[in-house]
């Protein structure tokens, strides 16, 4: 619940506009930090890596390498909670609208008896690859399939990920590190940045 007069308590917003200023750097200094390393200065990729929805595709990456995802049971049971995720979201029909999610999107985006062996297969195989449709899915909530396969050929021009098809014509990919060392880069200076200003604001 938002207090009735969040402006009252000069310091607290002083502290609030402090953090801003972290949280707007950070956003700035992901996309910068992403498009100086990309191998590509194609304009088009460049603009593409500036995506709002870029964020959350390194966030993926970088969730996957810090939460230690490496083995097949702990990739099945990353999809196990994105089902329930998903299911939790159909069933709230206002959440859903809040967040403008449609529910044939969600459904899609469920891991079935087909494509949930494929996903596990795959990363049995070659450990750290997806299949690109498997990947929107895991990213349905943030972004459309079609962003996402927009930002994995970005990516793959940037250099930042490997793109290649299979023998049934699936399209695979596969970070190769970067994306998700700029993100925890950025995410630790940023951490770096606020605990600065408590620390600053303690002293005070």
């Amino acid at each position: 619940m938002i207090p009735n007069d969040i402006f009252s308590d000069e310091a607290a917003v002083e502290a609030d506009l402090m953090l801003q200023e972290c949280l707007l750097w950070s956003r700035a200094e992901l996309f910068d930090r992403l498009t100086s390393a990309s191998l590509s200065q194609n304009q088009e990729t460049l603009e593409t890596l500036r995506l709002d929805a870029m964020s959350q595709f390194a966030e993926f990456f970088y969730l996957i390498r810090a939460r230690k995802i490496e083995t097949t049971d702990q990739l099945t049971r990353l999809a196990e909670i994105h089902n329930e995720h998903i299911d939790l979201l159909c069933r709230d029909v206002p959440k859903m609208k809040r967040l403008g999610l449609r529910k044939d999107r969600l459904l899609d985006a469920i891991f079935t008896s087909d494509t949930m062996p494929r996903l596990i297969e795959t990363w049995k195989l070659h450990p750290g690859r997806i299949d690109q449709s498997n990947l929107a899915r895991l990213l349905a909530t943030t972004m459309s399939t079609e962003t996402c396969r927009k930002l994995v050929v970005a990516s793959a021009d940037a250099g930042f990920l490997s793109r290649s098809k299979s023998a049934f014509g699936a399209v695979l990919v596969q970070s190769n590190g970067i994306v998700e060392r700029v993100f925890g880069g950025v995410l630790r200076d940023l951490r770096r940045r606020v605990m600065s200003i408590h620390f600053d604001a303690t002293e005070g």
